[in-house]
């Protein structure tokens, strides 16, 4: 499967826009963020069971936010936690050099800033996080996609080159979002509120796309 094939399973759907856009303004407002991963979940979960179209309706709130609340779990532990790390140690390493002026501490925390960003650029081209909710759907429990298994799947050595063939094909699928979110960068603010759902709405679809993918993937690497 290319990426224009994920599109076109998508728009099959003849109610696909309307769906992205209400989980883009669940989005919209954070706390319903969990109801758009868990639409992306759903769907993903129809694909593997040969049902990728249409889009899953917007009924069983509560069940689809639960999904997506643990969903969005997978991508703080590769993810944010990381971050939130890396963030930890900078402003250590500020602090000593802003008291202490040790020679070769502003170098360390290059060094630092460079090992994390590493690591997250690593962790996003080893498609650790779709993976993990690939793991999650099969077996329907999160705890399953937060472990070494997952990264060890990602990383297998027929599973690394399918995997990255399939995050490659997936990159052009953000280039709407990226480009609302500048749009709404430049835009005044009246306008900034729309702009921002749009490109949350535009998120949401290139996920939805992005798994179609990962679905087919996982399938060439389980049977060839």
């Amino acid at each position: 499967m290319n990426l224009r094939t994920a599109l076109t399973t998508i728009h099959r759907d003849p109610q696909w826009w309307r769906k992205i856009l209400i989980g883009g303004a669940l989005m919209l407002t954070v706390v319903g963020y969990p109801w758009g991963a868990g639409l992306v979940i759903e769907s993903l979960d129809a694909t593997r069971k040969g049902f990728p179209t249409p889009l899953p309706p917007w009924r069983a709130w509560g069940d689809r936010y639960v999904l997506g609340l643990l969903a969005v779990l997978i991508d703080l532990l590769f993810f944010v936690l990381p971050i939130f790390a890396m963030g930890l140690v900078f402003l250590c390493l500020s602090v000593i050099v802003l008291t202490a002026n040790i020679a070769g501490a502003g170098w360390l925390v290059i060094v630092v800033l460079t090992v994390f960003g590493g690591y997250e650029l690593a962790a996003f081209a080893a498609s650790i996080a779709p993976v993990g909710r690939l793991h999650y759907v099969a077996s329907g429990r999160v705890e399953d996609a937060l472990g070494m298994a997952t990264v060890r799947a990602a990383l297998a050595p027929r599973a690394r080159a399918v995997y990255g063939r399939a995050r490659l094909q997936s990159l052009p699928a953000y280039g709407p979002a990226l480009l609302l979110v500048v749009v709404t960068w430049l835009v005044p603010w009246p306008w900034k509120l729309l702009g921002l759902w749009l490109a949350l709405s535009a998120l949401l679809y290139a996920h939805l796309a992005t798994m179609q993918l990962y679905a087919a993937a996982e399938s060439d690497v389980l049977f060839g």
